[in-house]
């Protein structure tokens, strides 16, 4: 040992630090630096039900948005009606409120994609409640399907099958603690490119047969 060696011990030593706790040290500091979280949050198991929600968000988006239109190329009555006024004017009023209702589901889901934490306690207690109101609905289901209406069971499916699932998945743990660490950068890297095209296709036939079915419900 060289004498450069032992004076670093002696050193260590008076000081009252061995150098494994020096060590100990650094890396501790590193892992407490911007990067170190980041490689954390890389690290972490990876979050589940994301894309279940996202699609479950942009799909009601959907509906919302084909709903005014299937009524007015149909020419169903508007849900919206003004007494002593023209159906058409009813029916412009319908998209000037299925327009910015449809942005509501469409921000949560892009929020949801982007990782923000805020956005996941909302999805959870919207999917809760959802989940409430298809156990409620499934008296009304038994109905229909008695009088030989069945488009009402892909609705059901969706509030009592999926929206429960949905809330299941985003309230694991793994998934917890993605949020809290990950950047809106490595969120959006992380569901980009194609999983976007491909969720976005599944909200879109969702969204199409969710229409329908509340169309053949009425």
């Amino acid at each position: 040992m060289s004498d450069t060696d032992m004076e670093a011990d002696e050193n260590s030593l008076f000081s009252g630090e061995m150098p494994s706790i020096k060590k100990g040290k650094a890396a501790l500091k590193e892992s407490q630096e911007p990067g170190g979280i980041a490689t954390a949050a890389k690290e972490l198991p990876p979050p589940q039900g994301i894309g279940m929600a996202v699609a479950f968000d942009w799909g009601l988006t959907v509906q919302l948005l084909l709903m005014p239109i299937i009524a007015t190329v149909l020419g169903q009555s508007s849900p919206v009606k003004i007494p002593g006024h023209n159906p058409t004017l009813s029916k412009a009023l319908l998209f000037v409120i299925a327009l910015p209702l449809a942005c509501i589901p469409a921000l949560l889901g892009e929020m949801i994609r982007r990782g923000r934490n805020w956005a996941l306690r909302i999805q959870i207690v919207a999917n809760l409640l959802l989940s409430l109101v298809g156990i409620f609905s499934l008296v009304k289901l038994y109905r229909d399907i008695r009088a030989g209406n069945f488009w009402p069971l892909v609705t059901e499916v969706i509030l009592v099958i999926i929206s429960p699932l949905i809330v299941w998945r985003l309230s694991r743990p793994a998934t917890a603690r993605w949020f809290k660490t990950a950047t809106v950068a490595e969120a959006r890297q992380r569901h980009g490119g194609m999983w976007v095209w491909f969720i976005a296709l599944w909200a879109i036939v969702g969204g199409v047969l969710q229409t329908v079915a509340a169309m053949k419900g009425r």
